[in-house]
């Protein structure tokens, strides 16, 4: 406080002197003429005057600068954020795009035939060895996955979920020896078990009565026999046929390329009902 008071008390003084000063001055100028009071003022006015060209005018352009730069600043901070929204949104609709298209066919595949709980699941890895054969999809049993739920791709089967964890399942696909399925050669009505024999390049058919006739590039379809897969949907093409003793060893190519699958749908076989085609 008393700090306070002392510079109260200074600042007093000096106004006081410079008022008794600036008294004296036009009280001693009084009997001057009129223009040496003039040219006083000017002598004393001009310092002023310098005092703000030099330092006052400077330091007025500096903070407008300052205040140019900052604007210009949150201008770049805003057209940063804007961009990156926009990236973001591009990015966003370009992954959309790309779902579409990828899964067209499925959708389409899905207006012949009433899915009822049919989902469209994308495959997450996919292995092939000479003991298994098997993708792993990104669905589990958190999202409704069962097994033995069918796994199609466009008209043509890929395999059977054998395994269900929460948050994804295993699907043993039809080149996998463990995966069978009943088949029928629609041209000649021959029937067969379709198996896998771990190899993603063919696959075989077996008992296949020597009696039924059978031709190279017939199309082998599921008979619907059974639990689990659903008929009229396609296995593969008939590449050889081996005649044994009493049934025909029939080589099969699979009508998909399972390196080239995304997206395949899965769905139990009471959930597939074929759609009249008109």
């Amino acid at each position: 406080m008393q700090e306070f008071m002392l510079r109260i008390r200074n600042r007093v003084v000096v106004m006081v002197l410079f008022i008794i000063m600036i008294f004296f001055v036009f009280r001693y100028y009084a009997f001057i003429g009129a223009s040496t009071i003039g040219e006083f003022s000017s002598c004393l006015v001009y310092p002023f005057l310098r005092i703000q060209q030099m330092i006052i005018e400077p330091i007025k352009v500096w903070a407008g600068h300052r205040v140019t730069m900052q604007e210009l600043e949150n201008t770049v901070v805003y057209l940063k954020k804007e961009n990156d929204e926009l990236s973001a949104e591009n990015i966003a609709l370009k992954a959309l795009r790309f779902y579409a298209e990828d899964t067209r066919e499925l959708r389409d595949f899905n207006k012949r035939y009433l899915l009822e709980k049919g989902r469209i699941i994308q495959v997450l890895a996919r292995h092939f060895s000479p003991n298994n054969q098997f993708f792993l999809m990104n669905a589990g049993s958190r999202h409704g996955i069962k097994k033995d739920m069918v796994a199609l791709y466009r008209n043509c089967i890929i395999g059977r979920v054998c395994e269900v964890y929460p948050w994804y399942c295993k699907v043993y696909l039809i080149t996998d020896a463990e995966c069978k399925v009943a088949a029928v050669c629609p041209d000649t009505g021959a029937t067969g078990i379709h198996e896998g024999v771990n190899d993603e390049h063919y696959t075989v058919v077996r008992y296949v009565s020597h009696l039924e006739k059978v031709t190279a590039q017939s199309l082998m379809l599921s008979s619907g026999e059974g639990l689990i897969f659903p008929s009229g949907f396609a296995l593969g093409t008939i590449e050889s046929v081996k005649k044994e003793e009493l049934f025909y060893v029939i080589t099969v190519k699979p009508m998909v390329d399972f390196y080239t699958v995304h997206y395949c749908v899965l769905a139990a076989k009471d959930e597939i009902e074929i759609k009249s085609l008109k």
